[in-house]
């Protein structure tokens, strides 16, 4: 009976950038007088810095101040369509569209701009929230003061909107599934090394220690980025060592009857997390970005659970994995039963168990091994 030291790894790609039922994104932009700028977009910020991403996309691609933006989501009649923020998406999609509606506006400060300074507005340039001649940059002019000069010179609204919907696939063949046009529009990659030490005795599971890569395309934000991919990581601890609905879900018998009943993973539960950002820009992105907002949680179950099999030697296929599971497991190989060549690993979910979950959620998840 001893404590058991074990690592194990796993990679993960994961689709971005989904067209799944039409599911555009809009946005409004407008400048102000002053030279301040108005973002109209339904994106909800549910945590994920949606807000500050698009805010910063619009900032980059005027030329002016990010503290110049005011990003406005509070309702959906004041704010074009967003279909959501789900599927990883938020910054892919609607970062795509507050980019082309910003583009637009550039393009009209830099016409007024053109008609202020009498340069062609092709030899102008927005730096830093002033209009600059190219190779003479004493002869600029505050986005403020074209902004005013806009309004109350010529009459004129600088505004700019933008769209981001990705086609549909035009031909679907019904025998294969097979697409002319695949429904996403990058892959992120991910991939995870954790260190857990196993009781043997009472079968419990810590999780010392996760290592991760994720390719997050061009980290428009790192901080949030690595935000993300933290938090993520202790839902993926959650979901490898402690989370289970109720045991016979989606029946409500023993279910726990309050949030203190259900097993999350809390401050003592927090492992070493290291993470590491790889930067392979999208061609479709805004300016490089993917999505990683579902993926942040994937990699850690089969991460941990090949860590287990290191410690201990044997393949936990259910998830959690609780001290039950890894005592039975044990005691399964004491008696030369149920468990795969000692040099197996885990290779995929079980894809086949996955879809039937859709119409049968109470089936367990499992874990291919060979």
């Amino acid at each position: 009976m001893a404590k058991h030291r074990g690592s194990g790894t796993a990679a993960i790609e994961y689709p971005t950038g989904m067209n799944q039922n039409g599911d555009p994104s809009q946005a409004w932009i407008k400048v102000k007088p002053d030279g301040r700028v108005d973002v109209f977009s339904g994106t909800a910020d549910i945590g994920n810095g949606a807000k500050t991403i698009q805010s910063q996309i619009v900032a980059e691609a005027i030329g002016v101040p990010f503290d110049w933006i005011t990003f406005d989501n509070s309702n959906t009649d004041s704010s074009p369509v967003c279909t959501g923020t789900f599927a990883s998406r938020a910054t892919f999609v609607a970062g795509n569209a507050v980019l082309k509606a910003a583009k637009q506006v550039r393009e009209k400060i830099l016409d007024v701009a053109a008609k202020e300074m009498e340069i062609d507005a092709a030899d102008l340039e927005i730096v830093d929230g002033d209009v600059i001649a190219k190779g003479a940059p004493q002869k600029k002019m505050s986005v403020a003061d074209v902004a005013g000069a806009a309004t109350f010179g010529h009459g004129e609204l600088i505004t700019g909107t933008g769209a981001q919907l990705k086609p549909y696939a035009a031909i679907v063949d019904a025998g294969t599934g097979q697409v002319d046009l695949a429904p996403h529009s990058a892959i992120s990659y991910a991939a995870c090394a954790a260190e857990v030490e196993v009781d043997d005795e009472t079968g419990e599971v810590t999780v010392l220690r996760l290592v991760q890569c994720f390719d997050v395309g061009r980290a428009i934000n790192p901080t949030l980025v690595e935000g993300q991919i933290e938090g993520g990581a202790m839902m993926g601890l959650g979901l490898g060592v402690l989370e289970t609905c109720y045991p016979y879900y989606p029946d409500t018998e023993h279910r726990g009857r309050q949030f203190g009943a259900y097993l999350a993973p809390g401050m003592e539960n927090m492992p070493e997390i290291e993470t590491v950002l790889i930067e392979n820009p999208s061609t479709d992105g805004p300016y490089g970005a993917k999505g990683i907002g579902e993926m942040a949680n994937n990699p850690q179950p089969p991460a941990i659970a090949a860590a287990v099999h290191d410690a201990i030697g044997v393949w936990i296929t259910e998830l959690p994995i609780t001290p039950e599971r890894v005592l039975r497991a044990l005691e399964k190989r004491s008696a030369g039963r149920d468990q795969p060549t000692k040099h197996g690993k885990v290779v995929a979910f079980d894809e086949e168990l996955s879809l039937a979950r859709v119409a049968h959620p109470e089936a367990p998840v499992k874990l291919v091994v060979e």
